[in-house]
């Protein structure tokens, strides 16, 4: 990695460890044996580095959107083991995305006393993904694919056992990889049995 990766890597670990407002540009630079001088070559500030890490999650978002838009606009059906591979997909490459996780954890220090920072968690782990959900299962209820029942509440049900096993076998687990099979073993289980309730 060159010094502007290792910086943004470094701040996001630090970040999500003690939280943004605790960690100084000497405790990034520190942990890099780097001087001050060359965070500054990269970054105006310390809060430069947080909004170029907002837009990574942007970018990983839409692109996550457009290819699962892009793949259920095709679908003739959903089988119980397509729904519960998706949300194995979603958990395991947005939520356990080693960027998005260390944000999500440094926003959980954060929006205690930072409303801005509580905003941007509440939209990095319910809205973005609920809003996905959402339209997902309006969808499928006018196809015909699964009852027809209130999308957002489905959402909810169905983005409230990804955040679950998320809360469970990842955040504060030291053995993440070991988390990620865990909590894919477990949502495909509790997904198939809720899809199993809901389809046609």
């Amino acid at each position: 990695m060159n010094n502007k990766e290792n910086l943004i890597d470094v701040s996001l670990d630090l970040f999500s460890k003690r939280g943004f407002s605790a960690v100084s540009v000497r405790d990034i630079c520190g942990a890099l044996n780097l001087k001050e001088s060359a965070l500054y070559y990269h970054f105006k500030n310390k809060e430069a580095i947080l909004t170029y890490l907002y837009q990574q999650v942007d970018q990983l978002v839409d692109s996550m959107r457009e290819r699962f838009d892009s793949a259920f606009s095709i679908a003739k059906k959903v089988s119980t083991k397509e729904m519960a591979g998706v949300a194995q997909g979603f958990f395991a490459h947005y939520y356990c995305d080693k960027n998005i996780r260390r944000l999500i954890c440094m926003l959980s220090i954060e929006r205690m006393s930072d409303p801005i920072a509580n905003d941007k968690y509440l939209k990095i782990m319910y809205e973005m993904p609920l809003e996905q959900c959402n339209k997902v299962f309006r969808q499928m209820a006018e196809r015909k694919l699964i009852k027809d029942m209130p999308a957002d509440l489905l959402a909810q049900e169905y983005l409230g056992i990804i955040t679950t096993v998320f809360d469970r076998h990842v955040l504060g687990n030291s053995d993440i990889d070991q988390g990620i099979l865990e909590g894919c073993s477990e949502i495909a289980r509790n997904i198939s049995a809720f899809y199993k309730e809901i389809r046609v």
